[in-house]
């Protein structure tokens, strides 16, 4: 049973949803379970090329994440070059090639798994203790690296 106070927090929301929600249901017979497994039960999308994971990671780059972080990295995938995420100021700056400054922590590792990374298929520390991923530099800056992932994770 739904409290009211929580059944006009969800009436108030219906008019917010996006166009790609079904707008024919009626207000009378909304079933809070419904829109809930409807909506967030849906699998989340995922990166099948790795310029889509650095557009993402452009997008979600902001001075909170840089604060946090602080640090450039170089991804050197196999088959697609190099690129780099640098996190030491501004809002990041993000794209193909070296770095302009020098890197705290370089990450080779193969095309296929920079994919399941960063669509949660795979966790950094099982690939690098597995030796599907090298990394070399500083290691404590590596694992700020984590934060900037979830963020290209998160409302994706």
């Amino acid at each position: 049973m739904l409290r009211p106070s929580r059944l006009y927090r969800i009436v108030k929301i219906l008019p917010q949803l996006p166009a790609s929600c079904n707008s024919n249901v009626a207000v009378s017979n909304f079933r809070y379970s419904e829109f809930v497994r409807k909506y967030s039960s849906s699998p989340p999308a995922s990166f099948t090329q790795v310029p889509e994971v650095f557009d993402r990671i452009k997008q979600v780059s902001n001075p909170s994440i840089v604060k946090k972080v602080n640090a450039v990295y170089v991804f050197d995938v196999e088959g697609e070059g190099k690129w780099h995420v640098d996190l030491t100021s501004g809002s990041g700056e993000i794209g193909q090639g070296d770095p302009t400054n020098k890197p705290d922590v370089t990450v080779a590792l193969k095309k296929d798994i920079f994919l399941k990374m960063f669509n949660r298929e795979l966790k950094p520390a099982t690939a690098f203790m597995s030796g599907q991923l090298k990394l070399s530099g500083d290691l404590s800056k590596a694992l700020a690296l984590e934060s900037v992932m979830k963020a290209s994770r998160d409302d994706f």
